[in-house]
């Protein structure tokens, strides 16, 4: 009798992680990563889904209905980075998106065993930090995490925008430059001193469960953390703070002929809560009538 409950179980454990395995083959994340720009018509943004599944699920349906040609997500995966099943969970959400569309992670501190983030996500060159163009923005992706890459990280960063100075650039950090709390900003001033140098139009950033967007020196700084995760009210002051709501989202990024790019940000109930548009020569013309 003993010998046969023992074999219950044991198939039944078999039985489980064999289908877990099925699964993790199935749904897991798959890019074939081109850096070279491609002529996509619109980039979806948005971070900080964590365990939340039914939010998460509610967001990705509705990104799914965007159609994007791609998706910069700004970290933030699951609660439990040592966690499998968090992390296979959030896989079969976002599998809808991922056969839609080529998807690029930024790493964030829910990423921070860094087992199942390279496991579930094929990174670029098995980086956590890459750039790409693609629809005339060059994208740098950047791993705030890792403490140990920080010196590696700023000299790569420092050559990649000065190789391409001349091109619209936006950035995805996890940690945000700009917030209302409810943590403080990630101390950084050598970051702002690059993204002003070179005109960088658009900062992603994610961490704070919230939408908000600051202006510093001409550059949107944009905190997209409404992908599912509990959200957080304003605690401390941002000065440079245009838009904040405390709500589910995601960000909508196009571009018209005159090489200008709009974010239009959606809540999860459909309705726009901010939109901004901005171009390199804004930028750069802004910053010169500035020092006039």
């Amino acid at each position: 009798m003993i010998l046969n409950i023992i074999f219950v179980i044991f198939f039944i454990i078999c039985v489980f992680f064999t289908l877990v395995l099925f699964i993790y083959f199935l749904v897991r994340h798959r890019l074939k990563f081109d850096p070279a720009d491609k002529n996509i018509n619109k980039i979806v943004i948005y971070g900080d889904v964590r365990s939340s599944y039914k939010m998460h699920n509610h967001i990705a349906n509705m990104i799914k209905k965007e159609n994007p040609d791609m998706i910069l997500f700004t970290g933030d995966i699951a609660s439990n980075s040592h966690n499998f099943l968090h992390y296979l969970i959030f896989s079969i959400i976002e599998n809808k998106l991922w056969k839609k569309c080529e998807y690029f992670p930024v790493r964030g501190n829910h990423e921070a065993e860094i087992h199942h983030y390279q496991i579930f996500l094929d990174l670029p060159k098995n980086k956590t930090y890459y750039s790409f163009d693609r629809m005339g923005m060059h994208f740098i992706v950047l791993d705030v995490i890792d403490e140990s890459l920080h010196t590696e990280l700023i000299t790569w960063l420092k050559d990649d925008l000065e190789k391409n100075k001349n091109k619209n650039i936006s950035v995805g950090l996890h940690y945000p430059l700009f917030t209302s709390g409810k943590y403080y900003p990630y101390q950084a001033p050598y970051l702002l001193e690059l993204f002003d140098k070179y005109n960088v139009m658009f900062v992603f950033s994610a961490h704070v469960h919230s939408y908000e967007r600051s202006i510093y020196k001409k550059t949107n700084y944009i905190v997209t953390a409404g992908g599912g995760a509990p959200l957080y009210p304003a605690s401390i002051e941002n000065k440079y703070k245009v838009c904040r709501v405390n709500d589910h989202h995601y960000c909508v990024m196009t571009r018209n002929d005159k090489d200008e790019y709009t974010i239009k940000v959606i809540d999860k109930d459909g309705s726009k809560i901010d939109e901004v548009t901005s171009s390199k020569a804004e930028i750069t013309a802004g910053k010169l009538c500035t020092d006039i």
